[in-house]
């Protein structure tokens, strides 16, 4: 197994030359350049041993070891400080810092310096050094906020606390700028008036609206936190809250995302100014991240919310997983997918025997029974159209199987029409329960599509139509379901027994589309109406209509109900009366 090797070096050049340094060995490196961020990926992964450039300043190589060293997590993992040039590590600085490999970068030498590293373990922490108490104090602090990565608020609170105690001061807020408006936090002493508090809150309110316009800060109220130090000790009603800062958090793009706000009694020394600097700085990271993590639960939420009832939670899983790494899933993207449209037969003529509370109450056993039989297979229910269903096989996720999914749903659907309890639902005479469904397989147009303010997960394209166009024809070729030559081809096993019924040219398509009907069985039907009408079929498409004609009389003596025997057989003897100009092999539909 490869050992992991996390590396924090601030240059793409020095990144690309380790990498080509250890290439042919047993290490696998990872790389940050942001030291805070270094420690959070250092959290998560827990390598074999880590290297800090000696010259990182953001925070500091003595600061970044001090802290490894001291949290138990990161116990068994040895530290080692490297340097690019020719320098002598001074004996104070090798005592102070606390690393456990001290390496002059050479590219002949690193491989071995890295395997030499890897196995010291468990060494102890080198004697104190001289360094900021107070600042590596409220560093370390942060750095253990990451525990809460998932709780944006308690993380803020912490925050906050920590400066109030750390700079003496009575009152803080910070105010973010989030995708879904600002939110914003507060503390302050229990001694505290509503006057000072709404003042206070008032400025940080304006403040923050300044530096984020967009931001619609009407009758915008900041949270109070609750509070771990009595703050009361730092304001008293003697001196007036006279003194005000903000300092502004910026993300690791540059851009501002928030505001910290303080205030108290008297001015601000230049220690505590130089202090909430380095807290915003060193916190801004921290609060980044934890922004997009509470961001990602939101999307996971509202993803599970909208498509629990018609995806399967596995895929609702893959989905959630792969939306930070794939913004196509939003922006668009091009795949191909099976689509699946099902469709109750004569619906609207059932529909003026009922009343609309019986109909829609049918309507959602019926949905119920369909939409779990599609997320067993895998698919997804794109929309209810009236009585329709719209299901994709291979959006949001995608399987190597989308079709032969597509087809085994279909297969199900159509046997599980016998259990969809009809009640108190009146059908016409004469006029059985049935459905149709029309199956395609191609490229389409997927991701979130509408409005500014409503917008759904769907697919476009020619395709869509198409399937929509199967499911239609399903009533003329007098077949259940109906799929296109693409589906069948793209099924490689011999689970399902297609029908090769004809080569049609849908409304909107040039080109001429196999179709197929999807038997039960392949007792369904002789192999004496299959032979007759295979050959039959291959004539037709030849334009030898008379010989055609013949052997469709013999599909339909064995077959007597066979409705696309006698639409085959009525379109031979047509054309014999009539004969096509320019025929291709394949009819024109031009309706929908």
């Amino acid at each position: 197994m490869k050992k992991q090797i996390l590396i924090l070096e601030p240059t793409t050049t020095l990144q690309a030359l380790f990498t080509e340094c250890t290439k042919k060995t047993e290490l696998e490196l990872s790389f940050d350049t942001n030291g805070i961020r270094f420690l959070v990926t250092l959290y998560n992964m827990l390598p074999d041993a880590v290297l800090i450039n000696a010259r990182n300043m953001n925070p500091s190589c003595i600061e970044i070891c001090r802290l490894i060293k001291s949290v138990s997590r990161f116990k068994n993992i040895p530290i080692g400080i490297y340097v690019t040039s020719d320098f002598v590590f001074p004996a104070e600085f090798k005592t102070t810092c606390g690393a456990d490999l001290f390496i002059i970068f050479k590219p002949e030498d690193i491989a071995n310096n890295i395997e030499e590293l890897c196995e010291k373990k468990n060494t102890e922490l080198a004697v104190p050094e001289k360094y900021d108490t107070i600042k590596n104090g409220s560093f370390q602090k942060i750095f253990f906020m990451i525990d809460h990565l998932d709780a944006f608020s308690k993380i803020v609170n912490e925050l906050l606390n920590l400066i109030t105690e750390v700079c003496q001061i009575p009152a803080a807020a910070i105010i973010m700028n989030d995708d879904d408006g600002a939110e914003g936090y507060y503390i302050c002493g229990e001694n505290f008036t509503e006057t000072e508090t709404n003042d206070f809150l008032k400025v940080c309110v304006n403040d923050f609206e300044k530096r984020f316009p967009t931001q619609n800060m009407t009758n915008f109220i900041p949270q109070k936190l609750s509070t771990e130090v009595q703050l009361e000790k730092y304001h008293s009603d003697v001196i007036p809250l006279s003194a005000y800062q903000a300092f502004v958090f910026t993300n690791s793009e540059g851009k501002s995302f928030g505001t910290l706000s303080v205030v108290r009694e008297g001015a601000f020394t230049v220690k505590q100014t130089e202090i909430f600097s380095y807290m915003v700085k060193e916190a801004a990271l921290l609060l980044e991240t934890a922004l997009k993590e509470k961001q990602k639960i939101k999307f996971e939420r509202n993803i599970r919310k909208a498509f629990s009832r018609f995806v399967p939670e596995q895929i609702i899983d893959e989905l959630v997983d792969e939306a930070e790494k794939n913004e196509k899933v939003t922006v668009g993207e091009k795949r191909d997918v099976a689509i699946l449209f099902s469709d109750i037969r004569s619906f609207t003529n059932i529909s003026e025997h009922n009343k609309p509370e019986v109909i829609v109450a049918f309507l959602n056993r019926y949905f119920t029974i369909m939409t779990t039989i599609i997320k067993k297979h895998g698919g997804t229910v794109d929309k209810f159209i009236g009585d329709a269903i719209m299901a994709l096989f291979g959006a949001p996720v995608s399987y190597e199987d989308n079709a032969l999914r597509a087809v085994a749903a279909a297969n199900e659907m159509r046997e599980a029409l016998a259990t969809v309890p009809l009640e108190d639902l009146v059908l016409p005479d004469g006029m059985s329960f049935d459905t149709g469904i029309g199956i395609h397989y191609g490229d389409v147009i997927v991701g979130s599509i509408g409005s500014d303010d409503k917008t759904d997960y769907s697919v476009i394209g020619d395709n869509v139509n198409l399937a929509s166009r199967l499911e239609g024809l399903t009533k003329k070729y007098g077949t259940k379901i109906l799929v296109s030559g693409s589906v069948k081809n793209d099924i490689k096993s011999d689970e399902f027994i297609f029908r090769h019924l004809d080569d049609v040219k849908v409304k909107g398509k040039a080109k001429a589309v196999h179709i197929f009907a999807v038997d039960r069985e392949l007792a369904d039907f002789s192999d004496l109406y299959r032979d007759s009408y295979d050959k039959g079929l291959a004539l037709y498409q030849k334009g030898v209509f008379n010989l055609a004609k013949e052997y469709f009389e013999k599909a339909l003596e064995a077959a007597p109900s066979d409705k696309a025997t006698k639409l085959m057989l009525a379109r031979c003897e047509d054309f014999i009366a009539n004969p096509p100009q320019n025929w291709d092999g394949a009819i024109a539909f031009n309706e929908k």
